[in-house]
């Protein structure tokens, strides 16, 4: 969006997101179109200007995993251009970046910049998740299916057509599973268990995750995870499956945890533990210096 004066109104631009170069994507002011028929566009965007560069949008995926704590798992979907099965492509475009060296660039940020954080990858092209599993061996890849489902409309791609399909490529590739639309996991259970069967995961997304029944049922199916909307509104005192994990290990590693009593939260703090916490922090501190 440009701004010409400050006193003429705003004009907007659109452009392709892959025509940008980085710095051109965190230049650019992304008001809200509905926002420039109101009285208050200006405002609206003197208010964006204000925001702190840390806080707007178009973050690098560098500056994610460094910022964010490594308790925090990521499920990165590499995105990539889809061509329905009437041939029009998303955003109409017919061409996209080199593959392979969007991949590479992919790759070599998490495997330098991840740590010790639990990565999974998705994407919804079957080519880009066998060249995932083929670039590296350290980070599982799901891959991502809508199924035939009556949101989205059909694709090309014969191998994302139908969670049965998509079931027999991710395991004829060794993916780790797939992720399925719910839609269809609730039409047809036995996809799951088929899925299942064959040692693969499964996970599910879609707008019919975010109801707490569906929810309820695809638990109850032997769905390993669920996608979807606003997670901490609905189970605010969840906790950080995570950082539980971690828990649970310093508790092999500490005898004196054993014994803790101390409720599990979504952020555990040795400072908030009152069992043996001088000597779990004398040890805590044994184990950090290489003692």
């Amino acid at each position: 969006m440009k701004k010409k004066k400050e006193t003429e109104p705003l004009e907007l631009f659109e452009i392709a997101v892959k025509e940008l170069t980085f710095p051109q994507l965190k230049l650019l002011k992304l008001t809200h179109v509905t926002a420039l028929k109101s009285k208050d566009s200006q405002e609206s965007f003197k208010e964006e200007e204000n925001v702190p560069s840390e806080m707007q949008p178009f973050p690098s995926l560098q500056s994610v995993l460094e910022l964010i704590p490594e308790e925090v798992g990521f499920n990165i979907e590499i995105k990539w251009i889809c061509q329905q099965k009437d041939g029009v492509w998303d955003g109409n475009l017919s061409t996209y970046f080199d593959m392979n060296v969007y991949l590479d660039i992919i790759l070599k940020t998490v495997l330098l910049k991840a740590g010790s954080r639990r990565v999974i990858f998705s994407s919804f092209d079957a080519d880009i998740c066998t060249m995932v599993r083929h670039k590296q061996n350290k980070y599982p890849i799901l891959f991502l299916t809508q199924g035939k489902c009556d949101t989205y409309p059909e694709l090309m791609d014969f191998r994302c057509r139908t969670t049965a399909i998509a079931t027999s490529f991710a395991l004829f590739e060794n993916l780790l599973g797939i992720n399925a639309h719910t839609e269809e996991l609730l039409k047809t259970p036995s996809y799951i268990d088929h899925a299942i069967s064959k040692g693969l995961v499964v996970f599910c997304w879609g707008d019919e995750t975010n109801e707490p029944e569906n929810r309820k049922k695809l638990r109850e199916y032997g769905v390993h995870g669920l996608v979807y909307d606003r997670i901490y509104d609905w189970m605010p005192e969840q906790p950080n499956i995570f950082q539980t994990e971690q828990l649970e290990r310093l508790k092999k590693e500490l005898p004196e945890l054993k014994s803790c009593a101390c409720p599990t939260v979504s952020h555990f703090n040795f400072a908030l533990c009152n069992c043996n916490s001088s000597l779990i922090r004398a040890r805590m501190a044994e184990s950090t210096t290489g003692f």
